[in-house]
């Protein structure tokens, strides 16, 4: 039967008038969302108003922060931006209050559909979208972030940390130039493999990259791609059929990410659970205490798929940001010599007994810096690891976020990178001051609440002090041994945006033994 055939019996009338109704009830959308949604009040370049591509091609072309910046800078004044049809990104310390915080009103603010995708063999702390759920997760792990765990993770961290020194000596011995970020990113590689899967991945041995730290950067690319698109829990396998070169690479990059992390879980099981550490003391890991972690109010622990994705999610939260954050102190204490001078005194005074950093430095004192501290904060302000916006969902009713209503089931965030720049919060913000943060003039309240290096509220990363903890003792130990110059004394560093905000270029620094 021919065209001519079915127009003629009739039936092509009822495609026909479907496909018209679907284009008209698309234009009626684009018109809406153009000129009449609650969201078209607020600025923006109308293509985010109907498309989410301009935001895609950013994560791309690994510069979605400064893409939003961008926006922000091309409407100054405004407290909020369109970045997408359904998203909004806020650039004000009331909407980190209003959409993260423990509030009444910050409670109906649910993790968005972005973070399904992250979701990988089981729901992790971080993608998990269920409050009650999350709340349990925490309960069961909570004390194996409390400090008396800390303190039981030290002995790997200097197992790890003595490697690491061995091969800075080496360096430090023929000063000659080398790229340090590189060793701080197999130093973290390393340590989280001991602490999320009881093993190392032989990253300072071999001296290169483990092909698992690439697998991590490109699987949270795909899981970025993916949150992306409009299909909510279906957005990954959606994903996975697009047939382009690009895409294809990515998904297959988290499929070996996941893989090799079920083959380091299953060892992790099959080897002895109690290994001695030096003390004779039982091995008493991070994942040792996930497998042990029992909810108090129902009992429940977590299965193998659980584990699975929470050591994944370790290996991303953990490895990636710690590097990148020594990465920054490191650069910004060699262009600051009179803030070093001044931490290097401090430690001095803390350690009389130990001035070349011979001996590992105890955590529970390193706390106590509060100039190595701010320092850190500092680095973080300016250059948080994830610098776009932790999405979150509005409640259906909708919210009014600094004075603007937004609409029920709208993804709504806070840029870390972004509000960490905000002039009407921080004083002179493009300036590395970590003075800042110990000036009592200042209002610190607001500069806290700003401050999203480690996310905010409830859901803020529960392994913040973990990091906190290497990052203060590698950096102390590194300032205590040696003189740490730059190799080009005018070296200025931007940044590029892979996942994690990175150094846009490699550098080089010069080691020697710090004379006393």
């Amino acid at each position: 039967m021919g065209v001519m055939d079915i127009v003629s019996t009739g039936r092509a009338f009822p495609v026909i008038s479907f496909v018209c109704l679907s284009l008209l009830s698309y234009c009626a959308l684009l018109i809406y969302r153009l000129f009449f949604s609650p969201l078209s009040k607020i600025p923006g370049p109308w293509i985010t108003r109907i498309s989410a591509v301009p935001e895609a091609n950013a994560l791309k072309d690994k510069r979605r922060t400064e893409w939003v910046g961008q926006l922000f800078a091309q409407y100054p004044g405004t407290v909020a931006v369109r970045t997408g049809p359904n998203s909004v990104s806020f650039n004000h310390p009331d909407a980190v209050k209003a959409i993260y915080g423990h509030g009444r009103g910050a409670e109906g603010f649910g993790k968005s559909s972005w973070y399904d995708a992250f979701s990988t063999t089981g729901e992790s702390l971080f993608s998990t979208r269920s409050k009650k759920r999350h709340a349990m997760k925490r309960r069961m792990v909570a004390h194996g972030f409390s400090m008396q765990s800390l303190y039981s993770f030290e002995p790997y961290m200097d197992v790890t940390m003595e490697k690491f020194l061995s091969k800075m000596d080496e360096f430090a011995s023929t000063q000659q130039p080398f790229d340090i970020y590189f060793w701080f990113e197999l130093f973290t590689m390393d340590l989280m493999g001991e602490l999320a899967f009881g093993q190392n991945f032989g990253a300072l041995q071999g001296g290169k990259p483990v092909r698992y730290s690439k697998l991590v950067e490109l699987s949270q690319r795909f899981a970025n791609l993916s949150g992306m698109l409009p299909f909510g829990k279906y957005n990954v396998k959606i994903l996975s059929c697009v047939p382009l070169p690009y895409i294809q690479g990515l998904y297959q990059a988290r499929l070996e990410y996941l893989d090799y992390a079920r083959k380091a879980l299953e060892k992790r099981f099959q080897d002895n659970r109690q290994q001695a550490l030096p003390g004779s003391k039982p091995r008493q890991d991070i994942m040792q205490r996930f497998i042990e972690a029992q909810d108090p109010e129902t009992g429940a622990r977590m299965d193998f798929p659980e584990l699975r994705a929470e050591a994944s999610s370790l290996m991303v939260a953990g490895a990636s940001t710690g590097s990148v954050t020594m990465n920054w102190m490191t650069y910004y204490l060699s262009k600051n010599p009179s803030v070093k001078t001044r931490v290097i005194q401090q430690l001095e005074d803390m350690f009389p007994d130990n001035l070349n950093g011979s001996t590992p430095l105890p955590f529970s004192k390193l706390q106590h810096l509060s100039l190595l501290e701010s320092t850190e904060v500092e680095c973080l302000r300016m250059h948080p690891p994830i610098g776009y916006a932790m999405p979150r969902m509005t409640p259906p009713s909708g919210a009014v976020i600094c004075g603007l209503y937004v609409p029920g089931n709208v993804d709504v965030g806070v840029p870390a990178a972004i509000i960490g720049r905000n002039s009407g919060v921080y004083h002179d913000p493009n300036t590395w001051d970590p003075d800042r943060w110990m000036d009592e003039k200042a209002d610190l309240s607001t500069m806290k609440l700003s401050f999203l290096g480690f996310g905010y509220g409830s859901r803020q990363c529960i392994g913040r002090n973990v990091a906190n903890q290497f990052v203060m003792k590698m950096m102390a130990t590194l300032l205590l041994r040696y003189d740490i110059q730059l190799e080009d004394p005018g070296l200025t560093l931007g940044s590029k945006e892979f996942t994690i905000i990175k150094p846009d270029k490699n550098y080089n620094v010069i080691l020697s033994p710090r004379k006393h």
